[in-house]
């Protein structure tokens, strides 16, 4: 069973990361956040250009649902998927949409200007839909492919009444970590493309993660996480 010390900390990390949440959602309602988000979206616009458009215009459709429940969907209808990474990856989706649609309705936070948008989306801005849905899919992802790797394919821990064997898996440390550093690097490039085609303030994709940091944090403890036999 996961030792009393490391189950504190991830309850500190968890409760850390929603107290970052909220003080941001607090800048957000006060009217201080943009402060903040004014100058740095201003830096990210002045980025733009038509290469770097033609990249990350079609790039921030990857976060839509059309693309995110497919994803899910195979890895939940392939027998040799299901168990090992549709189940937690799935889980993980459906928090996320969980969260953000419940609070975009709670802040209410209207998107920047419309004018400025290279792409059409439409509701709320506050948090970022995209952000926290990709962060919590490839997070997940990152950390099933880790543990994989490390215990060689080795059930997860939430299945010790039935274990569920890993079928595939990377059985390299490069291909595992280099996997991985894909899913980390997608988050990030998920996160700074929002900003960039004009639908997000910097504060909403921030709190998104904060969120999803909060949000992975008790998810993988429940499927990562060692249990008394």
């Amino acid at each position: 069973m996961e030792n009393q010390t490391n189950y504190t900390k991830k309850i500190i990390l968890v409760l850390a990361f929603y107290a970052a949440f909220a003080l941001i959602a607090w800048t957000v309602v006060s009217g201080t956040a943009y402060g903040f988000d004014a100058p740095v979206r201003e830096f990210i616009l002045g980025l733009r250009n038509g290469v770097l458009s033609a990249i990350l215009v079609p790039f921030a459709y990857s976060g839509n649902w059309f693309c995110v429940v497919p994803i899910c969907l195979v890895l939940l209808i392939l027998p040799k998927l299901r168990w090992t990474f549709g189940i937690p990856v799935a889980s993980s989706v459906l928090t996320a949409q969980l969260f953000y649609n419940v609070l975009k309705r709670i802040f209410q936070r209207e998107r920047p200007d419309w004018s400025m948008h290279l792409v059409k989306e439409h509701g709320f801005s506050f948090p970022s839909g995209h952000s926290i849905t990709s962060f919590m899919l490839f997070a997940m992802l990152a950390a099933l492919i880790l543990y994989y790797y490390a215990n060689k394919g080795k059930s997860l821990p939430v299945y010790q009444k039935k274990p569920r064997q890993a079928e595939w898996y990377f059985k390299t440390k490069k291909g595992a970590y280099t996997a991985a550093w894909l899913c980390l690097f997608y988050i990030v490039l998920m996160g700074f493309t929002r900003i960039y085609v004009g639908v997000h303030w910097p504060t909403d994709v921030i709190a998104s993660w904060c969120l999803a940091v909060a949000n992975m944090t008790w998810l993988t403890h429940i499927f990562l996480a060692k249990r008394q036999k």
